[in-house]
């Protein structure tokens, strides 16, 4: 046994500098069915036949050559998608596709490169720092006794500690160990400097934010709770949504980072969303088929995650001019669009094009409070004090 697995391990360290060639199978019997075959596929069962026991440098010039052979298919794609609106699609859809990028998969490299750019940008605007809610230090009191067996000299050093944890690693939190919650801010003491939640409900005005930045939970969950209005119900889910509300201010970092990981699942809900409202406007055309709304849907996204990127690039060199080019192109490719692919009248391919615009603007703000709330609800509060 040990014999056949010196000899597989050395077979392997061969197949580094030497092997089969290409690994063409041409005029050798298909390893699937046995018959003969002539071209790179199997005549008969369509197997691709080709060995990959060869060379690994073989391998990988193999892989390198199949991205960059998709160069030719690119520059045929893009410039007319960008410039001339539908004419891919219309080509696309009357069976001229071997010449262009596949629209799905035109569509996973266009958003791949939109959310790229958008949270580079983000990064160099400061729009996903990890801060908290007062950008500042925040002191944060640890109600505790040393545990049994501890003495209070290696609590303060393990408190010391962490404390150099926390500078080191840049979040901005003062720890501060205090053996009871009397003269902690915001604890309901009599010093003056708590609150007492019965008498901020009965107020007319409560603070947001108490004065180390955090949110004033106690005094707003307090005119919750002391409603007359409200069902217990709707106090609960109301309860609910402010202790996430403030979670995702308080820490803001895990929020974008949330937020960053959903954006694009949730942009792939724009597809059918673009498809059903094509659908909408075309309803009762015999020659047009929900497979024509399909690859409508998803050049037009393409088209604009690329001019949201080439948009962020003229961002970052300070061209905010280029802002108009986004409220304007939008509305001149869809009309342009739909008038090269369905071929439709003027007068009908601008009401659908506003009918078009105006729901997907409103489907927009819908998937952007849902990825807020998706992104808040997804919020550890960070122990210690800072929710």
């Amino acid at each position: 046994m040990s014999g056949e697995l010196e000899a597989g391990a050395l077979g392997s360290v061969g197949g580094l500098s030497k092997g089969a060639g290409d690994g063409d199978m041409s005029g050798d019997p298909c390893r699937n069915c046995g018959t003969v075959v002539t071209g790179r596929f199997c005549g008969n069962c369509g197997q691709l036949a080709q060995t990959f026991h060869r060379p690994i440098w073989s391998l990988a010039s193999e892989v390198l050559g199949d991205f960059l052979s998709l160069d030719g298919r690119v520059m045929r794609t893009l410039p007319s998608l960008m410039l001339r609106p539908g004419r891919v699609t219309r080509e696309y859809l009357t069976g001229k596709r071997q010449r262009f990028v596949p629209p799905f998969r035109l569509y996973l490299l266009t958003s791949f490169i939109y959310f790229l750019m958008l949270f580079a940008y983000g990064d160099s605007q400061g729009w996903f720092d990890i801060r908290y809610a007062n950008q500042g230090s925040v002191p944060v009191t640890v109600d505790t006794e040393p545990p049994e067996g501890v003495t209070q000299e290696d609590m303060d050093a393990a408190m010391d500690q962490a404390q150099q944890a926390l500078d080191d690693a840049g979040v901005p939190v003062d720890l501060e160990v205090v053996g009871n919650l009397e003269g902690v801010p915001g604890a309901g003491d009599d010093s003056g400097e708590g609150f007492d939640p019965g008498n901020l409900a009965n107020s007319e005005h409560t603070e947001l934010f108490r004065d180390d930045g955090r949110v004033n939970r106690d005094g707003i969950l307090g005119q919750v709770r002391d409603s007359d209005t409200l069902s217990d119900d709707a106090k609960g889910f109301l309860e609910m949504v402010i202790g996430h509300a403030a979670d995702a201010y308080e820490n803001q970092g895990m929020f974008f980072a949330s937020v960053q990981n959903w954006a694009p699942r949730i942009a792939l809900a724009l597809t059918p969303a673009m498809i059903l409202l094509l659908t909408i406007v075309y309803p009762f055309s015999k020659r047009i088929y929900i497979y024509d709304h399909v690859i409508v849907s998803l050049h037009f996204q393409s088209w604009y995650y690329i001019l949201l990127s080439v948009a962020f690039l003229f961002f970052w060199v300070g061209l905010d001019w280029f802002v108009f080019v986004l409220f304007i192109a939008p509305p001149i490719y869809i009309y342009r669009m739909l008038r090269e692919v369905y071929s439709s009248g003027r007068v009908l391919s601008l009401l659908r094009t506003g009918f078009i615009l105006f729901s997907l603007t409103l489907m927009l703000q819908i998937f952007f409070v849902i990825l807020i709330i998706v992104g808040a609800f997804e919020v550890t509060p960070v122990v210690g004090g800072l929710s």
